[in-house]
């Protein structure tokens, strides 16, 4: 397979076409253009790269390296490369991922939501034109992988038309989902409406843990039920999971990771616990210092032993200073924001902040608030809402029982007017 890979919105790069091919095991790029002989050993370096990591699957003539990026080769792939110059090389930060959370509907009563869904009678979600809008203006502004979440993104009554919405040409389309839903038919309609993956929530490798933290009994069935039926329609297939100081402890990542393998799922993530949600407050949940270097190594272990399936990432690799995940770190006004049932324009589905709303002001205005926010004009390595400092000053200043997401414009808004 051969893709002509363009970069219209880098002037150094704008006469520049690379034509990257897939030949059945490497990936191969021809560089032309104005200025390609001084160019063409970065980019021939950067694509050849790929070639020292196996894929984590060849998938419909394409190489899957994460089920986060786009396939290598593909034009979804050639925005995030896109993407990733303009923040890191040309300081024009550029989203890649947005996550959308279009219902806060949801069959379980999680230990951990960060959503913390399921609170009101008539749980609010947005409609297909408002889907259809945040979704354009989010594409245009870079994003390559739109994540549907909630909730419970499934029990939206309209998925197939939201996800109809995603230019298949310029993205990548993920489902976040509990499972319960998910059945054989259902599999199949995501996988028509162009999904690429589902990542499935498991929260343990014993069953009746599992049921335990989602608040509900049978959910651990319907994880392995999900799994199959996503693999028979043809979709790729992750795990999401949590780590607290319990999970590392207990070795609950390789347990993981075990019945990942036997279910013949494609990647395990592992996202840290964080105090927001349901936990707001909790800061003990957090990973200590020694157990989160605990996960990274259990993590590498796991890696070593497995090869490429189930490939797992953890957010203490990614939160580390190894040497890609510097280019990662906290995803928040970097490469990725968040957009809640509601529209709220969030840094992450973790943080309880918004910067304005998706239905009232378009994505891309919202967007450069946030990078221009000093919070989120550098970037940050680690996770900001495991910060205690960034917590002091921007979690814990917001007035008890305020709604949320809380705007950002009216924290410590008494002491700016006192400056002013």
């Amino acid at each position: 397979m051969r893709v002509v890979y363009e970069f219209p919105r880098i002037p150094a790069l704008k006469e520049v076409i690379i034509a990257v091919t897939n030949n059945g095991k490497d990936i191969e790029c021809e560089v032309s253009g104005p200025n390609a002989e001084q160019i063409a050993p970065t980019i021939m370096a950067y694509f050849s790269s790929f070639n020292k990591i196996p894929p984590l699957v060849i998938h419909e003539g394409r190489n899957w390296y994460s089920l986060y990026w786009p396939p290598v080769p593909s034009e979804a792939h050639a925005r995030f490369v896109e993407g990733f110059w303009r923040t890191w090389f040309f300081g024009q930060p550029t989203p890649n991922v947005v996550t959308l959370a279009i219902t806060e509907r949801c069959q379980c009563r999680c230990f951990h939501c960060s959503a913390n869904v399921g609170s009101t009678l008539d749980p609010p979600q947005l409609t297909v034109e408002e889907v259809a809008k945040i979704i354009q203006e989010s594409v245009e502004l870079g994003v390559a992988n739109v994540i549907f979440t909630g909730g419970e993104p499934l029990l939206h009554e309209n998925i197939i038309e939201c996800i109809g919405t995603v230019p298949f040409d310029k993205a990548i389309c993920q489902v976040f989902t509990n499972g319960i839903a998910l059945d054989l038919k259902r599999a199949a309609s995501l996988k028509s409406a162009g999904v690429s993956s589902v990542k499935v929530s498991l929260d343990s490798p014993e069953p009746e843990g599992h049921d335990r933290l989602r608040g509900r009994k049978g959910t651990f069935s319907c994880v392995e039920r999900a799994v199959k039926c996503a693999l028979d329609a043809g979709l790729l297939v992750g795990l999401s999971t949590y780590a607290g100081n319990e999970f590392v402890t207990k070795e609950y990542l390789r347990r993981i990771a075990e019945v990942a393998a036997k279910w013949g799922v494609h990647e395990v993530t592992v996202f840290d616990a964080i105090a927001t949600g349901r936990l707001m407050g909790s800061q003990g949940i957090c990973l200590t210092p020694h157990n989160r270097q605990l996960l990274l190594e259990q993590g590498r272990e796991v890696n070593r032993e497995y090869g490429v399936s189930p490939r797992v990432i953890t957010q203490s690799w990614t939160n580390s200073d190894g040497k890609f995940a510097k280019y990662i770190g906290c995803l928040a006004g970097t490469s990725q924001f968040h957009v809640t049932a509601t529209g709220e324009f969030t840094p992450c589905d973790f943080t309880p902040l918004t910067f304005g709303n998706t239905l009232m002001t378009p994505v891309q205005a919202l967007w450069q608030k946030l990078i221009a926010h000093p919070a989120y004009r550098e970037h940050c390595q680690a996770c900001r809402m495991q910060s205690p400092a960034f917590r002091e000053q921007y979690v814990d200043a917001i007035p008890i029982g305020a709604t949320l997401p809380y705007p950002v414009e009216f924290l410590h808004s008494e002491e700016i007017a006192a400056l002013t």
